[in-house]
């Protein structure tokens, strides 16, 4: 009896599982992501990617939202797959009323409007706080700009200017034991041995776009954005001495060199050109 009732249950989850819908371009967003950490795993430009989901800087992100991963389905993924295939063809009522347990993000899911959006034509300003019984208008009065026309052109004038000519810096300085191999996994940026504790400098100015440890194999990881087009990464650190957010200056001690996720004390340093890996020998200068 119990035997049978063991398959039994095994049946069920079989079932419930084959009934998920899994989409490779639709990336649900966990605790801890961010834009560029998403963006970073996956070899994107993080200003394309937020681009492709209409979202505009700071480029806030919420576990449990769904994010395009490709361009093209604008439309889709920031939909609860149960909404998508209605969506284009029944008409949204043009106001709804707030029940309990609802938040302006979820609303904005289900009724495939952006959350920008949707806090802008109810006069909302961050944190988006609505209260159960409250009325919200989907739709835009005649009198309203609405933001869908001019969100992309926000979002691209929030993006930081492109300056090609980056002065790089060694971030630190010891023996060169790992090279760059843009096919090989833990090959995307070079290896700097040295001893532990050793500062760790940023190669060029900038700002934190990550400071933490969620990226597997990285450990505590440091990544600036220099500006539209490069991003650096400071991995292995012993300690981070930064935050997101920080406006840091070339040279300026960043972290600690350490062996967080990796097998001895190193520096994993890379450097990204529109998202992709690039050979951070050709940007250092020759040492």
């Amino acid at each position: 009896m119990v035997r049978i009732l063991i398959v039994s249950a095994l049946v069920s989850v079989l079932i419930a599982c084959s009934n998920q819908r899994w989409d490779p371009g639709d990336y649900p967003v966990s605790s801890g992501d961010t834009i560029y950490s998403i963006a970073w795993k996956y070899e994107l430009d993080p200003f394309e990617l937020a681009r492709w989901n209409n979202i505009s800087s700071p480029y806030r992100i919420y576990p449990g939202q769904r994010l395009n991963m490709k361009p093209g389905q604008e439309n889709s993924a920031s939909l609860p797959s149960n909404d998508r295939s209605s969506s284009s063809t029944t008409p949204g009522p043009d106001s709804i009323t707030v029940k309990k347990g609802d938040s302006l993000y979820l609303l904005s899911r289900q009724y495939n409007v952006s959350t920008r959006q949707l806090a802008s034509i109810n006069g909302l300003e961050s944190p988006y706080i609505i209260q159960p019984g409250q009325t919200l208008k989907l739709t835009a009065p005649k009198t309203y700009r609405a933001p869908a026309t001019t969100s992309s052109k926000t979002a691209t004038a929030s993006l930081p200017a492109d300056n090609r000519d980056i002065n790089w810096q060694w971030p630190v300085q010891g023996e060169l034991i790992t090279t760059f191999k843009s096919n090989k996994t833990g090959r995307k940026g070079i290896d700097i041995a040295g001893k532990e504790g050793k500062d760790i400098r940023a190669a060029a100015p900038g700002k934190v776009v990550y400071s933490g440890n969620g990226l597997i194999s990285y450990g505590n990881l440091v990544i600036i954005k220099h500006n539209r087009t490069y991003l650096s990464a400071y991995a292995h650190n012993r300690k981070l001495l930064v935050k997101e957010g920080d406006t840091i200056k070339a040279g300026q001690k960043i972290a600690e060199l350490g062996k967080t996720g990796a097998d001895s004390p190193r520096l994993h340093f890379e450097i990204r050109k529109n998202g992709k890996p690039v050979n951070p020998l050709k940007f250092l200068p020759a040492s």
